[in-house]
Formats: structure tokens, sequence, C-alpha cells
């Protein structure tokens, strides 16, 4: 406010009180003189409070590192351990939305959706393409909105060195579990254009993108792409609405 203040008597070009206790017989056109100076010092008040606002957003999405292995893993965590932290009785549907950015900055969505149906990817079309490929993002950013609603700083823990040949990379982690053995997770991710993106998930040793692929083509082996989406939905609708 105090900025505001200072910034609006600046345009008027001196005191801010001084024009506001100016005598009440001054001319008309100097009072109408000195009503558009301060339309227009507002104007620009409101355009670098606008221009704050958008800095602090392309700040926040800058917060996603992703130009090591290791930084897009912990981005990830980061984003998760605040999705549940900052509203512990957000719905679903609001976690979603927090968490989309982060899922899609920090996976490879695309390149995950057209491995899964690499067998039958050359023969769809562009359309069908996005549309599997939207369903899926999806699906993929509702799994982790209903799955991580209760981490916490001590949930996720290193499990070993960082492994990088051929542009692919291994983060090695664990989820800690009360009473429980860890869950292993190995995050393979891939280098793009300088940032790195996770395209695989080994969840103790099982592979999330293996069985993506055995479940997808079960469906296409009796049905069609239009099946396949739709089980995509009823999937994301059941983990939205439980």
């Amino acid at each position: 406010m105090r900025a505001l203040v200072e910034f609006l008597g600046e345009s008027f070009g001196g005191s801010f009180g001084k024009s506001l206790g100016e005598s009440r017989g001054e001319p008309v056109r100097r009072r109408s003189r000195a009503a558009s100076r301060c339309g227009e010092a507002l104007t620009s008040a409101a355009i670098l409070l606008a221009l704050c606002i958008a800095t602090r957003a392309v700040n926040a999405d800058e917060a996603i590192a992703t130009d090591t292995p290791e930084a897009t893993v912990q981005s990830l965590h980061r984003g998760l351990i605040a999705a549940s932290q900052s509203s512990p009785g957000a719905s679903v549907e609001d976690r979603y939305h927090k968490l989309e950015p982060l899922i899609e900055k920090t996976h490879d969505l695309g390149y995950i959706a057209e491995f899964a149906l690499r067998k039958q990817w050359p023969m769809l079309s562009e359309a069908d393409r996005r549309r599997f490929i939207a369903a899926f993002e999806k699906l993929s950013v509702m799994t982790y909105a209903s799955r991580f609603k209760n981490v916490t700083a001590n949930t996720f823990k290193n499990a070993g060195p960082t492994t990088i040949e051929a542009g692919r990379a291994h983060v090695l982690t664990a989820i800690a579990r009360q009473g429980q053995p860890d869950v292993s997770l190995d995050y393979m991710l891939e280098q793009k254009e300088g940032a790195w993106r996770i395209i695989n998930i080994i969840a103790d040793g099982v592979s999330d993108l293996a069985l993506k692929r055995a479940e997808y083509q079960r469906i296409l082996g009796s049905g069609t792409l239009d099946d396949l989406i739709k089980e995509l939905e009823a999937q994301t609708a059941r983990l939205e609405h439980p």
C-alpha cells in the first residue's frame, strides 16, 4: 500500500496529500486535469499489479526444476507434499487442479501414452492420438491426486545413487511406511531439450509402464480405441469419486 501511495504521489507530480488538499476554489479545468491524472495513475498501478501477479506465476512455474534427474524427482515429491499439507481436507478434484501442472512438467505423458500403444500407434489418426493422450493424462494426474493425499516430508527418501546412461537416468527412492517395509521407487527419466522427465516408475520391481501396456493391449485385443478411452475415463471417475 505504501508503495502504491508513493507511486500515486509521483504520478501527480508532487505530494499526494497536497493534490487532494488544494482549495475548493480551484478552476474546474484544473480539477478535471487532476482527476484525469488520477485515473491514469490508477490504471498504471493496476498494470503494475498485474505484472507482479504474472511474475509470481512464472516464478512458481520455474520452481518445478527439471534440469537434472534428481531435480525432477525432488520437484515431484515437493509438489506432492505441498498439495497434501497445504489443504489437508481438500477434495480429490482440488488436488487434481493443484497437481496438474506439476505432473505434466515432471512426466513425459505423451511419450508414455504412445509407448503403451506402440503396436497400434502408427495406425491411429492424429485426432485419435490426441483423444487417447487427453484421457491418459487426466487418469495419470487423477491417480496422483487420489493416492498421494496424506504424504509428509518423511514419506519419501533417497535409496541409492543416480545412474545415467545413453540419455536415460534411474533415480532410486523409496516410500516409508510405518510398521511395514519401504516401497522402492525406481524413477526412469529421459532427457529431451535439456529437461529430464519421468517415463516410467518401477515400484518394488514392477514396471508401471509394463502393466499399462499389458492392460491396454488386452482391451484392444477384443475391443476398439473407443472402448479403451471409455475404460480410462471410468477409472478416472472412480478415483475422483471413490
